[in-house]
Formats: structure tokens, C-alpha cells, sequence
């Protein structure tokens, strides 16, 4: 296959996803001689322009059909704009190889999953398979192109100054008392109940022990009505909520990006915001049950995982839809905080420690 000059990259669902795709777009992209645009969803676009690795973002809005459609007749005409490639990074939906075709590009690359009947809509299927980190499978569609790097790299995100500065503002560096950001939410639901989730109870009392014996300073950031209210449910349990900040909604991502920077460590659960944090370089203690963390877990070198490996997990995947019947997920109930706790002390924050007196040594060399 000829080089290409033009490519257009299509994902819908996931700001982690999003995080987990950036290093192909830098791959394909190279030194900036291939010019690469974006389909997704409005919310993704701020991350996307952030990175600085894309020369144009088109949305589509699905949260209405009259909007769905309205945005599919707009898109018809920003299509046709002599892409060379596609690269669909959906790993189950179809409308992304739809559009994809609309585009009339002489490559549509795209994943062949089993049992989605997608692969008829491509020209180089790739074969999907849970084998990987997602990182590493998203790189695969580069590789038609000759544009892989594998393992995918680990980027790193840029912040705007203003971001920083807003972050520095509302939350005052301190030596004294550390800033952690911690993450009850798991994003939208879309199962009968959100099995992602570590439990309130659970987050409050490794919140409480984290400023008791830590004196650390706990941030909660999520998105939503719902991610709102379970911040609240943390905070009043915890008996040393002064030290709590809900940040619920306060954020941009630009915002998000650098307070993730900013702070020592991030504590969530499987969800966009730890993907967000690998992209800062910022150390993640992260629970995991229904997902498995081979796949979309953290790759830093200092980070944590919690994850049973019980006979049912994963059960969530690509291959189901990412929809599980499960009702009583024991996967997440049995990461218990007495070990969470044992664990961080005897292997997280060691780490940390020796990585900033190395980070100082170096800064002093």
C-alpha cells in the first residue's frame, strides 16, 4: 500500500479509548507528514485537539435521532475530503464502517470481530483479538499502513498553561499534605447495575485512612448527575470529609488532564479517567473485576492493580457487546480495603518514594 498523505480515524464511545488510541494517531501521523482527522463524539473533541496530533475533529451527535440524523446529512460532504486510509476503531459497531465507507478512500481498515459480521465493510481486515493491551490491538490497524510502533508507547499529554495555572489556584501546591484524586464512578451504565464500581462505603474508608495516616488531601472528580451523587455518598460517610473536595463538573478535560498531573497518585476504577492519568504519567492504584486489566489496565511503571481473576471474570468484552447479566459482582466486593491498604504501603508508595528521590537525583546531576 502506497503511503498515505490523508487519514481519517473513527471512535464514538470512550474518552478512554480515545487516551488508549492517541499513541497510533502519533504513530501515523509521524513527524506531521500525514495529516490525520477525527470522527467521534462531541464530548471527545477536547482531548483530541489537546493531544495537538490531529489537524481537524469532526462530531457526530447521537443523543437525539433528529440530531443523528441532521449530523449524518452535515458529515455526507466533510467526508469526501481524498482521505488515502480510515482507520475504524470500533471494535463492535457498525456505523463507524458505514461512514467509513462514505468517505470513498481506497483503504478502509477496520476490525474483523468475531461473531460482529463487520469485516465484509473493509478493504484490510484486521483481526481482533482480546490478546493484547487495547493499546497494542488499536496500534494493529496502523500496520497496513506501515505506521505501527509496538508496544504502543506510552505519549505524553500537553497542558495548557491557563489549565495549570486554574488547577494551581484551586488547589495550592503543599509538600506537607499531598493532593490525591480519587474516582468512585465508572461512567455510563449500561447494565442492570454498575458492576465496575469498588463500593462508597469502601472508597470513604480508604479515603479517611489516606488523610489520617497519609495526610493527604482527597479530590473526587467524575461527570453527571449520577457520579455527583455518589461523591456526596463518599464524602458523608468519610469522617474526615474537611480534607474532601468534590470536584464533580468543575473540570474540563484540559482542567482534569492537569490536576491529574498535578497530584501524587490517582484511585479509580476501570474507567476513562485512568487512561487519562496513564497519559500524564501520573501513578494509579485502579480495582478491576468484570474487566480484565491485561487489556485495559494501567502501563506505568509504578502503578497498582486490584483484580480477583475469579472463574467468571472477565465478563465484559467485545465479543459480548460489553453487556453482563451479572448481578452480585463478588469480582469487585472481595477487594477488600484492609488489603488495599497493606498493599499501597508495602508496594505503591515505596515506589513512589524511590521514584521521587531518583527524579531528584536526576534533577540535581
Amino acid at each position: 500500500m502506497a503511503r498515505p498523505r490523508r487519514v481519517l480515524g473513527i471512535k464514538f464511545y470512550g474518552l478512554g479509548n480515545i487516551a488508549m488510541i492517541l499513541p497510533t494517531v502519533a504513530s501515523v501521523r509521524g513527524e506531521g507528514e500525514v495529516e490525520v482527522d477525527f470522527l467521534t463524539l462531541p464530548g471527545n473533541r477536547s482531548l483530541l485537539e489537546q493531544s495537538g496530533l490531529v489537524s481537524r475533529v469532526l462530531t457526530i451527535d447521537v443523543d437525539s435521532f433528529r440530531g443523528f440524523l441532521w449530523a449524518v446529512f452535515r458529515l455526507l460532504g466533510q467526508l469526501r475530503q481524498g482521505y488515502d486510509a480510515v482507520l475504524d476503531f470500533e471494535q463492535f459497531m457498525k456505523l463507524s464502517s458505514i461512514l467509513a465507507s462514505f468517505t470513498k478512500a481506497p483503504a478502509l481498515i477496520g476490525f474483523n470481530t468475531d461473531g460482529q459480521s463487520r469485516g465484509w465493510l473493509y478493504t484490510h481486515r484486521v483481526a481482533y483479538a482480546d490478546t493484547d493491551h487495547m493499546a497494542d490491538i488499536f496500534m494493529r490497524l496502523a500496520v497496513p499502513l506501515g505506521r505501527e510502533t509496538l508496544p504502543a508507547p506510552l505519549i505524553l499529554l500537553p497542558t495548557e498553561s491557563a489549565d495549570r495555572e486554574a488547577v494551581r489556584l484551586r488547589f495550592p501546591p503543599d509538600e506537607e499534605r499531598p493532593l490525591v484524586v480519587m474516582h468512585v464512578g465508572t461512567g455510563p451504565n449500561f447494565d442492570r447495575i454498575a458492576i465496575k464500581r469498588w463500593s462508597a462505603s469502601n472508597f470513604a474508608r480508604l479515603a479517611d485512612y489516606l488523610v489520617r495516616e497519609r495526610n493527604f488531601r482527597v479530590v473526587f472528580t467524575g461527570v453527571g448527575d449520577e457520579e455527583s451523587g455518589l461523591v456526596d455518598q463518599v464524602v458523608d460517610m468519610m469522617g474526615e470529609s474537611d480534607s474532601a473536595t468534590n470536584a464533580c463538573d468543575s473540570l474540563t478535560v484540559g482542567e482534569l488532564t492537569a490536576l491529574l498531573a498535578h497530584s501524587l497518585c490517582v484511585v479509580t476504577n476501570d474507567t476513562s479517567i485512568l487512561h487519562l492519568a496513564g497519559l500524564m504519567h501520573a501513578p494509579a492504584v485502579t480495582f478491576f473485576g468484570p474487566t480484565e486489566p491485561r487489556l485495559y489496565g494501567p502501563r506505568g511503571p509504578l502503578d497498582l492493580v486490584f483484580y480477583e481473576q475469579l472463574f467468571c471474570s472477565p465478563c465484559l468484552s467485545n465479543y459480548n457487546l460489553k453487556i453482563s447479566w451479572c448481578v452480585n459482582p463478588v469480582c469487585m466486593k472481595r477487594i477488600d480495603v484492609p488489603r488495599v491498604i497493606e498493599t499501597m504501603e508495602r508496594e505503591f508508595f515505596p515506589r513512589l518514594q524511590e521514584a521521587a528521590i531518583d527524579a531528584g537525583d536526576e534533577v540535581h546531576s
